[in-house]
């Protein structure tokens, strides 16, 4: 049962270009999200170069919806953080514009964040548009000792650890529900480990990043950023992270607060 329903949630689409992508998460947003829960979707338009208006926006759903227009495209983190101060939610949910929610998909990342004052972050398990695993967890690539998605393209049926709720190490930005006090990413990253590093920062806080695998949601992946519309600068973004947080990187990173 959900209780405390007065304390909502704004969700935050970040979108570059890819209005069909877009149009599609909106509708899904629309017709799969439990409405007592939500307070409102507010869309970042991030420097597309076929930019949309808000009228035509208000046209996909009855939900309280706002659009921001940014003039160029200032990053993921950037966008983002844009949005999470215009939200007037307690909650706020970072969604990428390729994610397409499924049915009652927000009610167990609600309960979770809303019931456990330790949680300082919660996601849901990801898929394919064929079923197979999208997200899931993370675990150690050898070869840059950051993180790569667990069990990526298994038929989720097949992986019962895919399927069990806990604390984890880190969790993707890609669909994110986090307090409205520490919606914020640091803007030095450009389209990458902002979303580990917002998650570093929770564990230091001493609260919990959670999987809830009950919430489970469609994401397309990459729209924007395997698409050659942005320069995704990996090995920046990684050096940038293991200066931040020194010679005890790696054990920040995986870390898992219990």
């Amino acid at each position: 049962m959900v209780r405390n329903v007065d304390k909502k949630v704004s969700i935050v689409i970040a979108s570059h270009d890819f209005i069909d992508s877009l149009i599609t998460c909106i509708k899904k947003v629309d017709e799969h999200t439990e409405r007592e829960l939500l307070e409102e979707v507010v869309v970042v338009d991030n420097g597309s170069e076929h930019t949309y208006t808000f009228e035509e926006l208000r046209e996909l759903t009855s939900l309280s919806l706002s659009l921001i227009h940014l003039e160029t495209n200032t990053s993921f983190a950037y966008a983002n953080n844009r949005g999470a101060q215009a939200a007037r939610g307690c909650y706020l949910c970072f969604m990428n514009n390729d994610i397409e929610v499924l049915e009652k998909w927000l009610e167990p990342l609600y309960e979770i964040i809303d019931n456990e004052e330790r949680i300082g972050a919660v996601g849901p398990k990801m898929i394919f548009p064929d079923g197979s695993i999208q997200f899931a967890g993370y675990e150690r690539d050898p070869h840059t000792q950051f993180q790569r998605h667990r069990w990526r393209g298994y038929p989720s049926h097949l992986i019962p650890e895919a399927n069990v709720a806990g604390p984890v190490s880190a969790l993707t930005g890609a669909c994110l529900l986090v307090k409205k006090e520490n919606a914020y990413f640091d803007e030095r990253y450009w389209y990458g480990c902002e979303d580990v590093d917002l998650c570093v920062r929770l564990k230091q806080q001493g609260t919990i990043i959670y999987y809830q695998p009950k919430s489970v949601v469609i994401h397309r992946e990459g729209t924007t950023r395997f698409s050659g519309s942005v320069v995704v600068e990996y090995e920046r973004n990684r050096e940038l992270f293991r200066q931040k947080w020194g010679r005890g990187w790696e054990e920040l990173l995986w870390k898992v607060v219990t």
